[in-house]
């Protein structure tokens, strides 16, 4: 996926150039879930983008529904007891965004909707899951190699798998450390994903990289 034009073909479609108002409440609420990290269960971020995700002219673009699941993914993580409920979520806003764009960024966000789905009890849904997991970050990357939210996502499943199996640290070093390189390289935007700064930062503090 190329950033620039997907962000021109976004912000410049006569549905959205003719709502202002909802093109800068998506960009407000970008910039929100940009600066909110991980701490979403107490935000109202996810109503806001369901609101715009149902609204007409969001209908037929991917974003609303991207950071959707990217929301319940994250909820899913931080709120053991509804775990499973938000992967669910999660898993459904994936797909929706990849209904109306199959890319890059929306193949992401299915690969980290399933990990939180296999993240409820590791042990026996790792090999239900695994393929789910993987198959997406394989198109993503056919899709655009230089995503860095790709290796991030590589770099923190390898890290955490066993050493039996893998996984460990020296095994994820040189796919977080490429993750980093590429993040380095992005350039800000309104709306389109830039995320896993943060991230990289966490997954350094257990693996040095």
């Amino acid at each position: 996926m190329r950033f620039t034009t997907v962000l021109i073909f976004l912000l410049a479609t006569p549905s959205y150039a003719q709502n202002t108002t909802l093109k800068t409440e998506l960009i407000n609420a970008v910039a929100q879930f940009n600066m909110t990290g991980d701490n979403f269960e107490n935000s109202n971020l996810a109503s806001v983008f369901e609101k715009l995700a149902q609204s007409t002219p969001a209908k037929k673009e991917w974003i609303s529904s991207y950071y959707l699941s990217l929301i319940y993914a994250r909820l899913s993580a931080k709120n053991k007891k509804f775990a499973d409920e938000n992967a669910d979520k999660a898993v459904y806003w994936a797909k929706k965004s990849i209904e109306i764009e199959d890319n890059d960024e929306n193949e992401c966000a299915l690969s980290m909707a399933y990990t939180m789905k296999m993240a409820v009890n590791p042990f026996l849904r790792w090999v239900s899951y695994e393929k789910n997991i993987y198959d997406p970050l394989n198109k993503a990357k056919k899709l655009n190699p230089t995503n860095p939210r790709i290796y991030i996502m590589e770099g923190s499943l390898s890290l955490n798998l066993p050493k039996l199996f893998g996984g460990g640290c020296n095994k994820a070093k040189p796919i977080l450390l490429k993750a980093k390189q590429l993040l380095d390289k992005q350039t800000p935007q309104q709306v389109l994903p830039t995320w896993g700064k943060n991230h990289l930062e966490k997954l350094s503090a257990t693996c040095p990289f």
